[in-house]
């Protein structure tokens, strides 16, 4: 099996992340309008979250460390699908067999912004989530993650001169 072109490890991949980013589409949604909600109807927002929990208590007022449980899912799922959708674009570019087109650059970086968005959303859902929603929460910093990220901009950088010297050498006659 090819790795690049059509009906490829790449087009597969592709279309993986395409079927992938319509669940993750359908979590944003539902997370951005429970964050709206939140901040609208925050006794109905309260009950959602005693309803996880399954406590009994009536009419409450949501609590500050349960909006920023609300935001932190919200920013996971919005920069998974924001990473979703630039690795989609990138596939896309390596299938045409242009891999180091100048638009990958900015596309690496932001998978790289969206990993950095992902890190910091669980970090903040690990300490806000309130109890009974899921039991045996522990968080550890992942250097392996952050060294990702870190790769993540080299490979930019890499991709950038890539470009570079591919303009170059298209630029010779």
């Amino acid at each position: 099996m090819r790795l690049i072109g059509e009906r490829s490890v790449a087009s597969a991949l592709r279309w993986i992340l395409g079927l992938a980013n319509v669940f993750v589409t359908v979590a944003v949604l539902f997370t951005g309008l429970m964050l709206l909600t939140s901040l609208v109807l925050p006794d109905f927002a309260a009950g959602f979250i005693d309803g996880l929990s399954e406590n009994d208590n009536d009419l409450r007022p949501l609590l500050l460390n349960e909006r920023a449980t609300y935001l932190a899912a919200f920013v996971a799922t919005l920069s998974t699908w924001w990473i979703f959708n630039r690795l989609r674009r990138m596939f896309l570019a390596v299938n045409r067999g242009d891999a180091f087109e100048r638009a990958n650059v900015g596309r690496l970086q932001a998978v790289g912004t969206g990993l950095i968005g992902v890190q910091i959303s669980a970090a903040i859902l690990v300490f806000t989530i309130p109890e009974g929603i899921i039991s045996d929460l522990d968080y550890r910093v992942d250097l392996g993650a952050w060294l990702g990220i870190v790769i993540v901009f080299m490979l930019a950088e890499v991709f950038r001169q890539g470009a570079a010297m591919r303009d170059d050498q298209q630029m010779t006659v």
